[in-house]
Parts: C-alpha cells; structure tokens; sequence
C-alpha cells in the first residue's frame, strides 16, 4: 500500500470520527418542545396584521415606485444597467441571427396555422418586441411556434366550417361563373385572419390575469408524459397538415374527430395527381436539411460561432431556382404569391361568437405558458439567472394581446431559436430588437423577393423541424419504467390527440392526469418501521432483514397527506399491518363466550405450554430487568437510535448472537395476524378464534404513528385519527402520534381532537415515542377479562422493558 493511500485511509477514518454526532435528551412530548423553543406569537388582531400589510404594501416612496415601475417594465432597468461595452456586440449578433431564423419558420408557420403568409411574418415582429418590453429571460425567443400554430389552426378551421356552412355559394360567384378554392377567396381568408387575431387577444387576456393573480402555478398539474404526449401527437397532426403540400396535391381539409384518418384517406384517393416538381424539391430540401444539421451544425457546434442557417438557405435557394425556371407556370408547383409589402394599421378584431372557442383560448394560453415558462427556466438555470414567474406570465399576455390589434396569431417560444440565443450567450433581452429590424425590413423591402417561394420547400422546413418531436415518442418507455401512471397518461394522451383532435386530446389527458392523482391517493403506501440494528435507523421492516421492531410497540408510517379521499385507507391499513382492535375485541368476547359456554375459567387458558419458549428456557439466569429511565440518542450523522439507561441491556442489544436480539427478531417476525394463516370455524363459519391468534395481538402494547410524512390533514382526517385512538382504547392500547408538523397541529386543534387524543400522546420524534412506549407498563385488560392469562400478561410485560 502506497503512502498516499495509507494517508487517505487515515483522513477517511478521521472524518468519519469527526462526522459522528452523539445527542443525549430526555423523551419529550410536542407541548413540553413548544413551551420551551417556540418563539411567542405576536398578540395582534386579523385587523391589525392587514393594516400592517396594507401599510407595508402600499407605502409611497421613490424606491418603491422605482421598483413597482420596473417590475412591470423590465427593459427599464436593462436600459439603465446595460454595459455597452460587454453586451451591444454579442446582442446584434444574437439578435441577428434569430431574426435569421425568424424568416423561414414566419413563412412556414403562418401558412401551418391556416391563415395569410403575411400573418406568420406579423407575429415574428411585434411580439418579440412587446416581449423585449414586458419579459425578464434574455434567451426566449418569442414569436411563431409549430405546436400552438397547428392548435391555433384547429380553432380557426372549425370556424372556418361554420362560415362555409352559411356562404355555400360564395366560391360559385366568387369566379368567372366556376368555382373556387376556398382559399383563393379573400372574404373566407379575412374571416379566418379575424378568428386569429382574437384568439390571440383572448389569450393574452387569460394570461394577464393569471399574471396579475399569480395563477402559474395551474401548470403544476400538466405533468412531463402530459406535454411529451400531446406535443408529439401534435407533431403528427402538422405532418400531416403538410403532405399535400409536399406532394403538391390539393385536398379538402378536415376538422374534429377522426380528422387524420379522413386527411390520409383523401391523400390516397389524390395520391396519383401529385407534382413530380413538388416532390423533388421536397426531397432536395429534406436531405440538405438533415445533412447540413447533422453532420455540420451538431457535429462540428463547438468550433461554430453560429449554426448554419440552413432553413433560409433552402427558402433563398428554392426561390431563386423557381424564379429562374419557372416553376410555377411550367411545372404547375403551387407557390407563396403575393406577400403585401406594408404594416398594417392597428384594428380591432370582431370577438362576435368568441364563445364557441373561448375553452380553446384558455387551453392555448395554458400550453403557450407551460411551454414557455419551461424554456425560460431552463436558459436562466444554465446562465445563472433568476425570471419572475408572475413577470412572465404579464410579458406572454402582452405579446399576444397586444399582437392581436396589430394582425398576430398567437405566440409562443421556439425552443430552436432559444437554444440558438443561449449558445450564443445572449446577454439582455436587447437582442429582441435587432431580430425585429430585420423581420422589418423582411417585410418592407425583402417580402416581394419570396413571391415565387415555392410552398413544397416550407412544408419541407416545417417538416424537418419535426423531428425531435418524433424522436421523444421513445420516451413511451422511459415513462413506463419510472412510473406506469406516467405510461398512462401518455398512451391516453397521444392516441386521443392522434386519433380524435388536438382540443379532444388536450381535454382527455388532462382528464387522465387528474384521474391518476385520484388512484395514486387510493394506492398510498403504508407500512410498519423497523430499526437497523447498528445504528438505529427507521426503515421499512419487511424490506430490510437486518431491521427489528421493539417488542410490543408497532411502528407505522403513511406516505400520503391524509384527508376525506383516503382517510379509510389509512385505517385499514394501519390495521392491517399492526392490529385490528375491532378483530381483538372481538376475539376476546367470542373467547370469553366460549369458555363461559364450556363451563370453563379463562384462568385455565394459563398453562405452561402456552408460555413463550424464550420464558421457559431462560437458561442465563438473568433477572428481569426494571423499569428504568429512557434518553433518545442520536449516533451516526444524525440517523438517530433508542437506548436504554442500562449498559448491560445496551451491550445485550448490541450483541450479534445475544438473546435479546434473538427475542426481538422473534417478536418482530410473529407481530402480525396476518402473517397466520385463514382458519374457518366449523361452528359458526367466522374466522377461528384460538387463544394463539388472541396472544400474539395482545402482545402489541403501544401503536406509534409516524406522522412525519403526512404534511396535510383535513378534518376527515383528524377524526379518523380520533376514532382510531378511541377503538385502540377500547383493547388497552395506546396510540402515540410523532414528528407532526405545524399545520398539523393546528388542524387537529381546530377540529377538537385533542379533547379525545391528550396531547401528551404527540411526541417531537418517532425516537420519543419509542423511548416512552418501552418504559410504561402495559394496560391490564377489562376487568372481566383480567385472569384471561397471567403467565402471558408477564410475558408481555418482561418483553415491554426488554
């Protein structure tokens, strides 16, 4: 052995002498640990704590509107801090870069969503700048996103039906006497615009008053196999809405159930007028996608300032190649057009019929937050950074309220040009206004040059930005071996988004979600603690063989809150897993009734073959010892064990072939009813009473209840632990409760358990329990019952001070 590993071995040794910590106390109830550590509470009225709070709150000072002022408006205090020096290069750089990315996914994504072109570019422009106003992450990237497009487009095509549904004649009249594409009808595309731009002010209302009311926390009940669900499925509602224009077909669109079954079917009955043109460019634009990310962009990101922005490669690509051989007057592949070079005015949206897609809307804003909140946390934790959840949830509602006067669908994050933004170490949300003037200028001087764009090369892009949306559909099998709810809720959720709708699926899951939160409460785990023999740790004592219970004290732990929806379970499994006092009371006056039958004394139960062996055999000559103080002690870095006083019951306790450890083992392993087997009585067709069954329930003295993990009571809860103390009482078994917390108490003190259940059962710890359990005398029986057997009442007590 070297020198340096011997030195280590020493350190190693000497640390974990030094890590040790050893505690000696008294046992103490939670009252006796109350009187003497917890801080006197203030005598103040309800009305004088909200005057406090008003006064603190509402307290006019310049530092305070200073701080009120930017906390509504972010970019003031950036303005007012921003280091010229270290940040304006990185953040044009950055900014420019995104708006690069903006361009592509602006064309693509307004032609996803169902609406005008020109709608895609609108929505990269004025929401990223109302976010650089309002939001607090330097990194997200607000704008066009394919999930709440392909959802937006939803709603708007389901609207859209209705308004065919009362114009059926307007294509017919529409023409030269023939009719037209729906699309090709400027009234039906305004309509749709319109259905748009008030989805979006709906949402952006939604969102400012869960902001303004501090509602994020909704999100908390959408979980990961939730959104990793209905994020792919709806990955294969906008591949789908795709494949015409891939293959360079038109087709009837669908909506509502089943509309992917009806989409693929018209597919195949148009399969054979697909553009060969069209299909070629898709493919060329597919493979240079992947080629260049894969095996440039991922491969070599390290030694890349900037990916290659390989999305406007391919629009600048395919629209110089269809400008220049005519694409769409040759070979008859549908284009983009006319894109109009102008900002539109401000107008307000017609909400007229709001109410047959309001649900929609607060759908859209509860995806459009939990989406981008996550973005937002994930950037700021790899940049060290803190966002104001509430801030945020304020800047999403103005993006897209105020997007919405100005002809914006809704918007949403990109986690691609996040991550672009992230990796280029953007520094302040700056960077959101070089991407807007150049989205800008796009618009004002570049719009026209997209005209003979064709659309076979956005549906490419669109595509191709599936594919990590794809890929997490493996993770079916990650969710099935964490956790088979998770596996539910994600089989649910994609087959519902799949195969009925997006808004039929959002609905179904998290009707799922919330079911399974039901049937996890139902299925809450109980079971009994025991303690590790070498350093007293609480584990569970069927799970660990080296574990031991303390004789005649059973240990019981919960993991659940306890209220009205479980309440029963707790009882029936702290019955069943300790002893069920109605079933001994029972045994005991069916007993009684038999030998009273018989003509029999319940002393004649009091035989020596119904002594414990370890009694009769008691070869070492020991006397039995007293009962003696008890201290907790705490050993081993905090994982805390029970002695008694008693060096000799100590080194007993700590002997590995001692028969004290033999005797707990013993006790520990035949603790429990139900680890005996079913017998019938042939009399009465009840389970066999034997005196056996009778023994081995009354050698439980003392039931603690850890209620550590229980951190929420409901008042069917606390009297459930009222009548649980009740009926032990009834058999002469006491109940202890330990590690309660505060709320706890309170609720217990609200609801009047504690005139049933003294508070001098409600121990600090788990350990005092114990410590005091081990040392009181068992309760005699009943007085009828109390020769029912004297030798086992001793045997149970020289237990109890083991």
């Amino acid at each position: 052995m070297t020198r340096s590993e011997k030195d280590g071995m020493k350190n190693g040794r000497r640390l974990s002498m030094d890590s040790t910590i050893f505690i000696k106390r008294i046992p103490q109830t939670q009252v006796s640990f109350d009187e003497i550590h917890m801080a006197p509470e203030e005598d103040k009225s309800k009305l004088d704590s909200i005057k406090g709070k008003f006064a603190n709150g509402c307290g006019c000072t310049a530092k305070k509107v200073w701080k009120i002022v930017c906390g509504y408006l972010p970019i003031i205090k950036v303005v007012r801090f921003y280091n010229l020096k270290e940040n304006t290069i990185i953040d044009i750089l950055s900014g420019i870069t995104i708006g690069i990315l903006h361009i592509p996914q602006a064309l693509a994504f307004g032609l996803l969503t169902s609406v005008k072109l020109e709608n895609g570019l609108y929505t990269s422009v004025w929401p990223v700048l109302l976010y650089v106003l309002f939001g607090t992450s330097a990194h997200v990237s607000m704008g066009t996103s394919a999930v709440i497009c392909i959802v937006t487009a939803s709603v708007v095509d389901r609207q859209a039906d209705e308004f065919k549904a009362l114009n059926p004649l307007l294509p017919n009249i529409t023409g030269n006497g023939t009719a037209v594409p729906w699309e090709e009808i400027p009234e039906f595309m305004d309509y749709k615009e319109n259905i748009a731009m008030c989805i979006s002010l709906w949402v952006g209302v939604i969102l400012l008053v869960m902001g303004l009311f501090r509602l994020g926390f909704i999100t908390a009940y959408l979980s990961e196999s939730f959104f990793n669900a209905f994020t792919s499925g709806a990955a294969v509602h906008i591949g789908t809405s795709q494949v015409p224009a891939l293959l360079g077909i038109k087709i009837q669109r669908f909506g509502g159930a089943f509309k992917i079954i009806k989409t693929y079917r018209e597919i195949f009955t148009h399969i054979t007028e697909a553009n060969v043109a069209a299909i070629i460019i898709t493919i060329i634009s597919i493979a240079i996608i992947f080629l260049i990310k894969e095996c440039i962009n991922e491969r070599f990101k390290h030694k890349l300032f900037i990916p290659i922005p390989v999305e406007l490669l391919i629009v600048i690509i395919a629209t110089l190649v269809s400008y220049l051989g005519d694409l769409s007057g040759n070979f008859d592949v549908d284009i983009v057009g006319e894109i109009p070079q102008t900002i539109p005015p401000p107008v307000l949206p017609d909400i007229s019929g709001i109410e047959s897609y309001f649900v929609d809307c607060f759908v859209i804003a509860i995806l459009i937050f939990a989406n981008t909140i996550a973005m937002a946390k994930i950037c700021a934790k790899k940049h060290n950074y803190e966002i104001d959840d509430s801030q945020e949830l304020i800047a999403y509602g103005m993006c897209n309220f105020g997007g919405a006067f100005l002809k914006c669908f809704p918007s949403a994050v990109a986690p691609p040009r996040s991550m672009v933004a992230s990796n280029m170490n953007a520094k302040t949300t700056v960077n959101g206004i070089f991407a807007t003037l150049l989205m800008l200028m796009v618009i004002l001087v570049m719009s026209m040059l997209f005209e003979p764009l064709p659309k076979a090369a956005l549906a490419s892009i669109i595509v191709a930005a599936l594919k990590g949306l794809f890929i997490q559909m493996g993770d079916c099998v990650k969710f099935w071996r964490i956790n088979k709810f998770d596996f539910v809720i994600w089989i649910f959720t994609i087959l519902s988004v799949v195969f009925l709708d997006i808004d039929f699926g959002l609905g179904i899951g998290v009707v799922v979600s919330l079911i399974t939160v039901v049937f996890q409460t139902q299925f809450s785990r109980g079971y009994r603690l025991g303690r590790i023999q070498k350093d007293g740790a609480l584990v569970d004592h069927k799970k660990y063989t080296n574990s031991y219970e303390d004789p005649g004290v059973k240990v019981f732990r919960f993991q659940s809150s306890l209220y009205f929806a479980n309440a029963e379970i707790f009882r029936n499994t702290l019955y069943r897993c300790t002893v069920n006092p109605r079933k001994l009371l029972k045994f005991l006056k069916k007993q009684e009734a038999l030998y009273e039958k018989k003509g029999k004394k319940l002393s004649d139960l009091n035989s020596p073959e119904r002594r414990i062996s370890t009694l009769s055999n008691n070869s070492s000559g020991a006397p039995l010892p007293n009962k003696r103080d008890s201290v907790v002690t705490l050993t081993s870095n905090d994982n805390p064990a029970y002695t008694i006083s008693d060096e000799n019951l100590k080194n007993e306790m700590s002997s590995g072939n001692g028969q004290y450890q033999m005797m707990n083992r013993h006790a520990s392993i035949a603790s429990s009813l139900s680890d005996m087997p079913y017998e019938e009585d042939p009399e009465t067709g009840d389970e066999l009473v034997t005196p056996e069954k009778i023994r081995l329930m009354r050698k439980t003295h003392h039931i603690i209840i850890d209620c550590s993990t229980i951190n929420y009571l409901d008042a069917s809860g606390a009297n459930v632990l009222a009548h649980i103390y009740k009926e032990y009482e009834h058999v002469k078994i006491k109940v202890f409760l330990a590690g309660c917390c505060q709320e706890m108490l309170k609720t217990m003190k609200h609801a009047e358990i504690f005139e049933k259940i003294p508070t001098s059962n409600i121990f600090l710890s788990v350990y005092d329990a114990i410590a005091v359990a081990k040392v009181e005398s068992v309760s005699p029986l009943p007085a009828h019952l109390e020769d029912f057997s004297d030798d086992e009442a001793a045997e149970d007590s020289y237990i109890t001070r083991m």
